[in-house]
């Protein structure tokens, strides 16, 4: 696959994950503008940095490159330590997804999904960082 194409899939699944957030915001909070507005502050500006990234390097620019490292980074890490802290406490690896909410499966299945999209995206910027940042890919 074409590095270009695996940006855009990539991409497309960490979009997945922002989206997802939406059900699993309502299923645990009900659904209320004003009581989930903070989350979807928190939501948008995450997700902010992300898209801003992804198209400027796309365009292959440096700033693109920095903060989807950077995005990418604090999201693998994020994960990591989740599946860490599961171990740690007795719980397993993957532990949510034995959720009896099928919403909440779906959820957590996407986030663990997301955290070996984040490591093997974060590979191929590391791994192709000339090319993405001189030829557009």
């Amino acid at each position: 696959m074409k590095l270009r194409s695996q940006i855009h899939t990539l991409s497309g699944i960490i979009l997945a994950n922002f989206i997802a957030q939406i059900p699993y915001s309502i299923h645990q909070y009900g659904f209320s503008f004003l009581t989930n507005f903070r989350g979807i502050l928190l939501l948008v500006l995450v997700f902010l940095p992300f898209a801003a990234g992804y198209f400027l390097l796309l365009k292959g620019q440096l700033l693109g490159y920095r903060l989807l490292s950077g995005f990418l980074t604090l999201e693998f890490l994020f994960y990591l330590f989740t599946v860490i802290s599961e171990i740690a406490q007795g719980f397993g690896v993957f532990y949510h997804l034995g959720n009896q909410s099928l919403t909440l499966r779906i959820v957590f299945g996407i986030g663990y999904l997301n955290l070996f999209v984040a490591g093997y995206f974060l590979f191929l910027l590391v791994r192709y960082k000339s090319k993405l940042l001189t030829s557009n890919s």
